[in-house]
């Protein structure tokens, strides 16, 4: 070797050193503030890896990465599921071709063995059921109301394919809910198919409650004004041809001049022109159609750049959850924003069944807020600590808050912290929509789905279609998964290259 080779191998020896140990040192203050609120022993050690994440990522090491593949090491890109042990890993390779070291066994070891991607695979199945045999990513669907009175309509969706079912606690109600759970118990004994009962809690989602005009059809295109208020008495349609009423309380005193507001994940986007006593004046800037968009009642609203104060459970969630915690099997909770939540919904769960059994609870926290985002890893130390959890990837709302460019990448970013924590995803919204709606997918959705294999469950909503969209889904994560297990390339044999060799043959 080189004299010129050797030092750059040796100070690459010596970074890599410094950065363990930083990572060692950063990880372990951490995780020490985490620890006396960690009352379930299982997460300790994931806690902890989570921890040695954070502190390797919040440093920019791509330069480093580019200086590790040119010698044949790991680029750092795949660390999520044991960090420790892969930068272990690395420095001692780097001191065995440095000369550093003469022997492995010269070089100290990770003290604690931590439990890698195998621990994210027990903490899915335990969460979410075994995954099939022919799959590792398991499928979850929302029922549709059909679903409380045809039992073979049940019995087809597990057939398909459909692991989880999901019964959405903002439509239909209790009564419903409870036909859905009676035809499905009975339709797994037909099927021989075990399935998991996810009840997901409403929340406080901000919605349309009415739309005031002299219109029957009122729209809205880009430049129009609207008038968005909390005062159902408000009615001065002359000024304002089309009034958008919600009934959330302490709503609109954070709402500024310039503050964006989302209409139905996004197909609407205006700002705050005008603040009035009754409300504000918004002026549409997008809209998905040339013609304008029609206002509807239930359709959600989002404000990106505006934090209300709003309590996690509203009234009817916590009727809901008396039903819920009956049941289900897992418990998902939306617009969940920071830790305090988490503290307010593992309370009401003690309060209402007892502590010991509120901590078997498994608990899906959906992250479709960027204020959610960024307390993510909060977020999972708070439920983790006390709850078995999975993260659920909410990206309708999370689009219209922090935009499609900046989604696409948060997806990932959600997707790592999770592996790193060792908590199971779940990829929601819009699967596959055009297929279940339509029967025919778009090439978008396709690729969509191929993507949505990195998570241990994909979520497909209801349509007419759903039961072709499963079996489509059920064959896209099983041609994904042979290619992609989360960010690590399975390299198969590939048919082009078989294909490009007999070429040569001949």
């Amino acid at each position: 070797m080189k004299e010129k080779e050797r030092n750059e191998l040796l100070s690459l020896y010596e970074e890599m050193k410094a950065l363990r140990q930083a990572v060692y040192e950063e990880g372990n203050g951490l995780y020490a503030e985490w620890k006396s609120g960690i009352s379930r022993t299982a997460f300790e050690l994931s806690a902890k890896n989570l921890a040695y994440y954070l502190a390797l990522r919040r440093r920019d090491i791509r330069p480093l990465q580019n200086r590790l593949s040119k010698w044949g090491l790991s680029s750092l890109g795949r660390t999520e599921s044991k960090v420790l042990q892969q930068l272990d890993a690395i420095v001692r390779n780097l001191a065995l071709m440095s000369g550093a070291i003469k022997q492995l066994s010269d070089y100290p070891k990770t003290p604690e063995k931590f439990p890698g991607r195998k621990k994210l695979a027990t903490e899915a199945t335990a969460l979410l059921g075994d995954a099939p045999k022919h799959r590792t990513t398991r499928i979850m669907v929302t029922l549709p109301e059909q679903a409380a009175t045809d039992k073979d309509f049940l019995v087809r969706l597990l057939e398909r394919g459909m692991d989880v079912a999901r019964i959405n606690c903002a439509h239909d109600d209790s009564a419903v809910w409870m036909k859905m759970i009676e035809n499905l118990k009975e339709a797994q004994k037909t099927a021989g198919k075990s399935c998991r009962i996810y009840f997901d809690i409403a929340g406080p989602k901000i919605r349309v409650d009415a739309v005031i005009s002299e219109k029957d059809k009122p729209r809205l295109k880009v430049g129009d004004l609207f008038f968005l208020t909390a005062d159902a008495s408000f009615k001065d349609l002359k000024q304002y041809p089309i009034i958008v009423f919600s009934e959330s309380l302490n709503l609109f005193d954070e709402l500024k001049v310039d503050s964006p507001v989302i209409l139905d994940d996004g197909v609407l986007e205006g700002r705050v022109v005008e603040q009035k006593p009754q409300g504000v004046v918004v002026q549409v800037g997008k809209a998905a159609k040339a013609k304008g968009i029609r206002v509807k009642p239930q359709k959600g609203l989002n404000f990106p750049e505006s934090t209300f104060k709003m309590p996690i459970l509203t009234e009817k969630d916590r009727e809901d959850l008396l039903v819920a915690e009956k049941e289900s099997d897992i418990l998902g909770f939306s617009f969940v924003r920071g830790s305090k939540d988490i503290a307010a919904i593992q309370k009401t769960l003690a309060e209402q069944v007892g502590s010991e059994a509120a901590a078997a609870i498994p608990l899906v926290i959906k992250i479709e807020t960027v204020e959610a985002v960024n307390h993510l890893p909060e977020l999972i130390v708070a439920a983790a600590s006390k709850n078995p959890l999975a993260i659920m990837i909410a990206r309708g709302d999370l689009a219209a808050e922090a935009g499609f460019l900046r989604l696409s990448e948060l997806q990932e970013e959600i997707l790592w912290i999770c592996e790193a924590a060792h908590i199971p995803v779940i990829w929601s919204t819009q699967v596959l929509e055009n297929m279940v709606k339509n029967g025919v997918p778009t090439r978008a959705e396709m690729s969509d789905a191929t993507m949505a294999g990195q998570a241990e469950c994909v979520m497909l909503n209801k349509g007419d279609f759903v039961e072709e969209g499963i079996t489509l889904l059920d064959a896209i994560l099983v041609q994904s998964q042979q290619n992609r297990s989360k960010k690590t390339a399975q390299l198969r044999a590939l048919k082009i290259a078989r294909k490009a060799w007999r070429k040569t043959k001949k």
